[in-house]
């Protein structure tokens, strides 16, 4: 029996960060300001980590391919976090309580544990992100 694939969900995902963070980045006017563009430019990165996570989650993948790409995205995160507390800090905390819950996740995994068998619940921690970071881009209209 073939076993169902979380192929939609991850492209979900992927739209999701693309749709939310799409303006942010070095387009982001003089008016806006420094700190705002600074955090835009952040978002933009934290995204780009972000989905390439995101792309590494699949069936032939193992935790620890995962997780080094989860690094790399917590390394993006650290700099989003100090970014948007300049200009928002009330959606720091979204964000950071987001990340929390999905490196948590990661680090609930067993390394033995197939991807297949911990994906759906990492897709799960992984949306929280993303439905946290668009809140932060709509904030600040990285436009």
């Amino acid at each position: 029996m073939r076993q169902p694939t979380a192929r939609p969900s991850r492209l979900a995902l992927l739209g999701a960060l693309g749709l939310a963070l799409a303006g942010c980045g070095a387009d982001t006017t003089d008016a806006v300001g420094e700190d705002t563009a600074a955090a835009c430019e952040a978002l933009a990165a934290y995204t780009e980590d972000v989905e390439d996570l995101v792309r590494v989650l699949g069936p032939d993948a193992t935790v620890a391919e995962v997780q080094a790409a989860r690094d790399q995205a917590a390394e993006t995160q650290q700099a989003l976090h100090e970014s948007i507390a300049d200009v928002t800090d009330d959606r720091t905390d979204d964000v950071a309580r987001a990340w929390d819950s999905l490196v948590t996740a990661f680090d609930a995994v067993d390394s033995d544990t197939t991807l297949a068998e911990a994906a759906a619940g990492l897709q799960d921690e992984a949306q929280s992100v993303v439905d946290a970071t668009a809140s932060v881009a709509e904030d600040l209209d990285c436009s």
